[in-house]
């Protein structure tokens, strides 16, 4: 899969001379998504924040915006939350996984299969998803498929949550560092 296009990225907070809230500083960057998955995908954080509450600080800098989206180095920032846009190529099937959180994925453009286990032995269930759609991930089990013609992209707002539990056992089937799926 050839890296995507960059895309911009914007961002407003207030200048650091602000004194009563109507300096709006706007931050305007374009992004270049990483490439994973030996190229058959693109991820990049776009944002995030440490701790839910999260804090609006006054003003922010470059340093400090990229700095926010560096914190992420897996899926899940625990803790916290990751906004991130995913790009999976033509053709192509991620690997069976979950995260602790609770992720919101916005499709923006193509389409993907989302996979998920039925329970009955090695089944699968399928549910085709595209642009416009939105699919809200609660730390179940999944992977994420692409047919030949057209790859997808989406926005993912992901916020950490607690590990899956049934009873009082947690299954431990976690993500996947995203430096081990390069």
């Amino acid at each position: 899969m050839p890296s995507p296009a960059p895309f911009r990225r914007v961002l407003t907070a207030h200048s650091s001379s602000d004194v009563d809230g109507t300096d709006v500083y706007i931050h305007d960057d374009a992004i270049v998504p990483y490439t994973i998955l030996d190229g058959n995908a693109h991820v990049r954080p776009l944002f995030s924040h440490m701790g839910i509450p999260t804090t609006n600080a006054h003003s922010i800098t470059t340093a400090e915006i990229e700095d926010a989206a560096g914190k992420v180095t897996d899926v899940t920032l625990p803790g916290g939350t990751n906004c991130q846009v995913t790009d999976i190529g033509p053709g192509y099937r991620t690997p069976m996984h979950r995260s602790s959180s609770v992720d919101y994925n916005i499709f923006i453009s193509g389409s993907a299969t989302l996979i998920t286990p039925d329970g009955e032995g090695g089944k699968e269930k399928r549910t085709t998803v595209k642009a416009g759609d939105i699919v809200i991930q609660r730390g179940t089990l999944h992977a994420w498929e692409t047919d030949q013609g057209q790859g997808a992209r989406w926005y993912t707002v992901i916020v950490s949550a607690l590990p899956v539990r049934v009873g009082d056992k947690s299954d431990g089937k976690e993500l996947l560092d995203v430096s081990q799926l390069d």
